[in-house]
């Protein structure tokens, strides 16, 4: 996802967690916690015995917890940067950048823990995602250009003729992600990553995956239909295989590359203590610089269903910091009004999985079920 999806992406996966290695630490005051449910709807929120009165105060706390909002350049135009005209031309630089990076330092480019056989792809494929990363951005809301979509988010804004597209740029991406599948590689090998090495733990969450009217791939998180207890007792180890698996099922479609991707996520008036307990932290950091600063995803749109008062009181701290298109890209549906924002979201109930939330859906078997 880029930059632009990366604040409000932070806040659901440090909410998540990056505080669970504290927990302790973090607690809401006053009357509204029921130790009961281990539910909270704090009005006001305390890290130790601090006020987070001020969106300051809220945000250094954040900081306090290990969590930066700087995901690095490797998204950014530099100086020096190298270009291409075409598809394959840049494809052909991006392998000599690849080559000579592998000869000249001690950097592993074999991509010996990504799970290419699984999905039948290549080397080159990888490399094309990020180079198609490196050349889209916005969104079309001109119904004349030809390659409109009318849904909320928008689609992908390709070059046009007189565009180049930044290898270098692609590259910096690209040697991201190396160093982060590198990082956590003693967790990807043995067994090799593969959809049947994963399935038990992804049975455990209700995640779906299918492609809207606009053709943008649309990833359903359903925390209301998670096996949150099931989950809390995974490996660290098995719960980052499943992410880095489903992140590389994300972002190897091309619809996801070309058009860009939907995040449609029901909260389900998850209590406050649950949430920040369902990851462990090893697990939350690593998964936030993943989705957020290594893959070559670009988030249309971020909607949020049935939110908790506490997410509420998070995101309106947030918005703070958001501009007038990051909050664009975020969709709030209020109760009762799921069924028609979902109409506007991804184009109704023909491409929505049939046991996502209390929407309308359709679809009996997601991408995910097709493929395996």
């Amino acid at each position: 996802m880029d930059w632009t999806m990366s604040r409000l992406c932070s806040l659901l996966l440090i909410l998540a967690v990056t505080s669970s290695h504290n927990i302790s630490f973090i607690v809401a005051k006053g009357d509204a916690c029921d130790e009961s449910t281990s539910t909270c709807e704090p009005s006001e929120i305390y890290v130790g015995d601090e006020n987070m009165s001020s969106t300051w105060e809220f945000m250094n706390a954040f900081s306090k917890l290990g969590t930066s909002w700087n995901h690095g350049a490797d998204g950014k135009e530099m100086n020096g940067d190298s270009y291409a005209t075409e598809v394959d031309e840049a494809l052909k630089m991006l392998h000599i950048m690849v080559k000579d990076s592998a000869a000249t330092s001690d950097e592993d480019w074999s991509f010996s823990t990504t799970p290419l056989n699984d999905f039948g792809k290549t080397i080159d494929d990888i490399l094309l995602a990020f180079i198609r990363w490196s050349m889209v951005d916005n969104y079309h809301d001109n119904p004349e250009d030809g390659n409109s979509c009318t849904l909320i988010g928008g689609i992908n804004h390709p070059p046009s003729e007189t565009e180049k597209i930044n290898v270098s740029k692609a590259f910096r991406r690209l040697t991201a992600y190396q160093h982060w599948m590198q990082s956590v590689s003693p967790d990807l090998q043995d067994p090799p990553l593969t959809f049947q090495s994963i399935k038990s733990t992804l049975s455990i969450f209700s995640l779906h995956i299918s492609h809207d009217e606009c053709e943008r791939l649309v990833w359903f998180v359903n925390l209301g239909k998670t096996d949150l207890a099931n989950l809390k007792s995974q490996s660290p180890r098995e719960t980052t295989r499943m992410f880095v698996w489903i992140a590389h099922l994300l972002f190897l479609d091309e619809k996801a590359q070309t058009k860009g991707l939907i995040v449609v996520d029901d909260m389900a008036d998850i209590g406050f203590w649950d949430y920040m307990t369902m990851l462990p932290i090893q697990v939350g950091i690593s998964v936030d610089r993943f989705l957020i600063s290594v893959t070559p995803l670009k988030a249309k749109n971020v909607v949020l269903m049935h939110r908790p008062k506490w997410a509420e009181i998070g995101y309106s701290l947030l918005s703070w910091f958001l501009t007038k298109k990051m909050k664009n890209r975020v969709t709030m549906v209020e109760k009762g009004q799921e069924n028609d924002m979902m109409m506007k979201v991804v184009g109704g109930a023909k491409f929505i999985p049939i046991d996502f939330s209390d929407v309308e859906g359709l679809i009996s078997k997601d991408i995910i079920a097709q493929h395996y």
